[in-house]
Formats: structure tokens, sequence, C-alpha cells
């Protein structure tokens, strides 16, 4: 699950807002936005904004005027035109009240050689199309990619692909509505987001749920990245074992089924690869389910008690690389197996299980709490829908491709297909044991952000706990960090299924965040404009009931 962490990149990086009291700033101008530029100079209010970025509730700390000194008119100038001004220069600034409105005319602009140069930095900071595409693309594109194969197996080849347009078209039009709707109704120059905008149109308790359900998918993120890195260290230091120790016996078994009770090969080599000599045996001291899960929490729980989390962010690019790689490896090993078609009724016809990966998929393409940033960054916001079409276009590719390939070049019974695909795999394929050691390393890192970010949605709801940037507490920190690692330990040894979680996960929180919030606020803004017919209502109310529906199916069927 790294639809989260683009978004979230900009938000604990970026500094607190400065707004204005004017009724303790007389001097200033009526215009809000040059006091957001030029900071606090005629002794303006400062600004502490919650980790939410609300749009309309802020606590205002209103300061005395401050006397107009040269060295701070200076100061805001210089930020202003990008200039070593001269007091002279300052004085007539000031005298013809340039400093006072960022509106200025462009005969007030003249005496600077450079006088648009603040405004071509904001536009420089904003993305092309093409970097806004890739990024929504990569960020969409995560864990869900071991276990789509998985998804189709329950539903079948055709019948699966075709539930992977549905969805992401589903997805993909009410991720337009929260851009439309934002752009309606947000005030304009502050950041809202999903919260925001349902709190403001919908009421307090609209912004509430969809805070819960946002926090729900952040610690359903932390529980599969767990399991999934439990998994891959487990299966790292076993393939290390048994190269030092019986390397020459594993060269051959490059596909395993997990399911079958007495898979002959497999349990040969399980046999000679773990003993070591004499009374012990490595898988006694070295069990996925038991030792496996603890042993990670020593290696990852101090990376979890940082004051920030912005050392890990560096490391953002290998989700990049490690989707590239997991492309790559699908068409390897579809060439290498070949095209193994299963029967033609498992082909065509839709099973039972079809569920699942509506359920897992509704997780695939969830990017809606974090969608408005993302597409505010686009330099050319006329083409926003334009952008965030073709950005789901690539998803839904990427995951009909992936899941497609594997599941029809696997050599195996096809319901031996894991919701880790890796687990199919033998330990010691050398393509697979560098990409467990490339997602491992990933993941350790991707996992402190979520933590991170899981920490600050908490703690802003209790007040006693908020954190301070001057005043770090440690002890709220590990407290809460040592409680979300024992619950993550739980799951990696008792519910290892990553497929499970992510379906039901994805169901839960895609029923608030992607079917319902959507279009209640897209029905509170047609009504508004007067412009809410039968039909509309009819097909908003229909996607909303498909998402109520998506989530009640998933208590019906099983993952066996």
């Amino acid at each position: 699950m790294r639809d989260l962490i683009k978004g979230f990149k900009s938000l604990v990086t970026e500094n607190f807002d400065r707004e204005v009291d004017e009724e303790r700033g007389p001097l200033l101008s009526s215009t809000a936005s040059s006091i957001k530029s030029y900071g606090t100079v005629f002794g303006v209010s400062d600004t502490e904004q919650s980790y939410n970025g609300s749009c309309d509730e802020k606590m205002t700390k209103s300061k005395s005027i401050m006397p107009i000194s040269t060295k701070i008119l200076k100061k805001q100038l210089s930020k202003k035109y990008s200039l070593d001004l001269y007091p002279s220069q300052i004085l007539d600034a000031y005298l013809s009240k340039d400093i006072l409105s960022d509106n200025l005319s462009t005969k007030k602009r003249a005496h600077s050689p450079f006088p648009d140069s603040e405004e071509k930095k904001e536009e420089e900071k904003k993305n092309s199309s093409v970097v806004t595409i890739f990024a929504v693309w990569n960020t969409m594109l995560g864990s869900s990619l071991l276990a789509i194969s998985w998804g189709i197996e329950k539903t079948g080849l055709f019948p699966g692909i075709i539930l992977n347009f549905l969805i992401g078209a589903i997805c993909l039009y009410t991720a337009y509505l929260l851009l439309r709707v934002n752009e309606k109704h947000s005030v304009i120059g502050e950041r809202c987001e999903v919260p925001e905008l349902c709190r403001m149109l919908l009421g307090r308790w609209a912004e509430v749920l969809a805070k819960v359900f946002s926090m729900i998918v952040l610690f359903g993120a932390n529980i599969v990245y767990w399991i999934l890195m439990s998994n891959f260290l487990y299966n790292l230091v076993y393939s290390i074992h048994g190269f030092i120790y019986d390397s020459q016996e594993h060269d051959n078994i490059s596909v395993i089924c997990p399911k079958e009770q007495h898979p002959v090969n497999v349990t040969a080599i399980t046999n000679t690869a773990i003993d070591v000599g004499g009374p012990f045996y490595f898988d006694k001291y070295w069990n996925l389910y038991s030792t496996v899960p603890v042993i990670l929490a020593f290696i990852i729980f101090p990376l979890l008690n940082f004051k920030n989390a912005q050392i890990f962010m560096r490391f953002n690019s290998l989700g990049t690389i490690s989707i590239v790689y997991l492309i790559g490896f699908s068409f390897v090993k579809f060439f290498t197996w070949g095209i193994n078609w299963p029967d033609v009724s498992v082909v065509f016809s839709l099973k039972p299980t079809f569920a699942a990966l509506s359920g897992m998929l509704t997780m695939s393409y969830f990017i809606h709490n974090i969608i408005i940033s993302m597409m505010k960054n686009n330099r050319h916001q006329e083409n926003n829908g334009r952008d965030l079409t073709i950005a789901f276009a690539l998803v839904t590719f990427t995951y009909s491709a992936i899941g497609g390939l594997l599941y029809i070049s696997f050599p195996l019974s096809k319901w031996c297909i894991e919701d880790n695909i890796l687990n199919n795999f033998g330990k010691f394929d050398k393509l697979v044991l560098f990409g467990r050691a490339l997602l491992f390393f990933q993941l350790s890192t991707v996992f402190p952000l979520l933590a991170y970010m899981l920490r600050k949605d908490i703690f802003s709801y209790l007040s006693f706990l908020k954190e301070d940037e001057k005043k770090f507490r440690y002890i709220p920190v590990i407290i809460m960090n040592a409680i979300l690692v024992v619950i993550c330990i739980l799951f990696a040894c008792f519910i290892p299924r990553i497929g499970t979680i992510i379906r039901y996960i994805g169901a839960l929180s895609g029923m608030v965040y992607v079917f319902m919030m959507p279009n209640l606020l897209n029905i509170y803004s047609l009504r508004k404009e007067n412009k809410l017919t039968s039909l509309r209502l009819f097909f908003h109310v229909t996607i909303i009931v498909i998402g109520i529906l998506n989530l009640l199916s998933q208590f019906i069927i099983s993952d066996d």
C-alpha cells in the first residue's frame, strides 16, 4: 500500500502557513494573499495549522503591531524581487505601498528587472502533465501487484480482467468527482483534503468518518507490509543458509505449490537444506509464523521512534525501481514458462468468489485521500481530468498485464497461486531472491513512514498527546509504536494472508472513501447549483449501493 506516501511527503516537509488577523493589523491591505506571501512584517498573527490542513478552522494567535524597520522591509522586498535593495529603494517601495499588495500593477513593478521572479519560481515548482501522470501511476501501484494473479484466480481470467476495468472506471470517476467538488467549493489559496470538504459540505460527522477510515487504511497497510517483510526476511535468510550449506541441491526447483499437503520435491529439499548437523535444525529457530516476526521487530522498531520521517522519504524512489522490476520479472517468467491455458470453463466463467478481487481492487485503486494534493501540483490545472484518466488507464493496464500474464503462464494448477505470488517460486530462484531483497529494503523504509502518518493522525485527536515541534515526547511515541508492532506481529503469526487483509480493508475503506463520500459531495454540489436531477441522483446512489454490496460480499466468501 504505497498509495499514501507521495501525497504525505509534501505534508510532513512543508512549513506551517501564516495567516493575518486584519483587525489587529490596520496598516495591511485587505488582500489576504499578500500577507501569506510576505510574512508578518506589520504585526500579523501567527497561525498554527494542524497536520490535516483545515480549510476553515484555524487557531490564530495575535501579536502586537511591530514597528516598521528597514531591515525587515529589506528582507521582505528581497524575497519578492530577488534583489539586494538599498535603503532608498526600500523607502520608495514602502511609500508606493508595493509591499502592501500582492497584486501590483505593471507600473509599480517596472523598477525591478525581475518583476515576476517569484511567480516563475512558484510555477517551476509544479509538475508537468507527464510527471503528474507517472506520479499517480507510481503511487497506486504497490503490494497489490503481488496479489493480483490470486484475485484473477478467484474470479476467472476474462471476468477478472473485465472486473478490473469496471472497478478502475468507478474509482476514476469518484476521484474526478473529488477534484471537481474541491474546485467549486474550496477556499481559494487553501489546501483542502477530503475530510475538510466533508466538513464544509456535509457536516462534522462526515469529516470524522473520513478521518477514521483514512486511519484504517494506514493501519491495514502497516499490517500488510509487516507480513510481507516477515516473509521476505524469512526467505532471504533461508536462501542464504541453503547456498552456504547445500546450494547445489536447489537449482532445479523453480515453481512450487504451498497449498499441497505433500509436495515431494519441496519436502526433500527442505529436509536437506535446514539440517546444519548435530541436534539443531535451522527451522526450529527460524520459523515464519513465530520467531521471524519477533526478530523483525528488533530491526524495525528503532526506526519508528524518530521525531520525523523525512529521512525515509529519500528512499521513495525505490518504489518505482521495485515496480519496474516486478513488471520485468513477470514478462521474463511469461516467456520462460509459455502459455498454459486452464479449462475453457475457468477462463470464461465468473466464479462465486469474484468479490475477493473486487475488494482487493478497491484498495489497489485507492488514492482518493491524497488525490487533491497530488493534482494541485499539476502545472496545467485545466488538464487534470485528462491526466487523471491517463494515469488510471496505465494502472489498469499494469494490473491486467501482470495478473493476466502470470495467470496464463503459471505451469501448475491455477488454484495453487498464492496471494503473494513470490511464494510460488523456489527460495533459490536468483530473480526471486533479488526481488525479495529489493522489496524488503523498500518496505523497511516505507513502514516507518506509514507508522509516522498513523501516529500523527491518532495524536491529532488526543489533545494531551498532540506533538509539539519544539518539544518531542518519546514516551507516548514509543508506547504507540509498541502497540502497533505487537498487533502486526499477531497478524503475521496467526493471520498471514495479505489477500484477505487487503480485500477486507479495501472494501471497508473503499465503501466510505471511494463509493460514498465522493458521490455524497457531488450530490450536495449539484443540489446547491439546482442541477440535481432524478437520473443523476439514481446514478450516484447506485454507486454507493455497489460499495455497500462489495463490503457485505467479503463476509460470505472464503479464501480457500
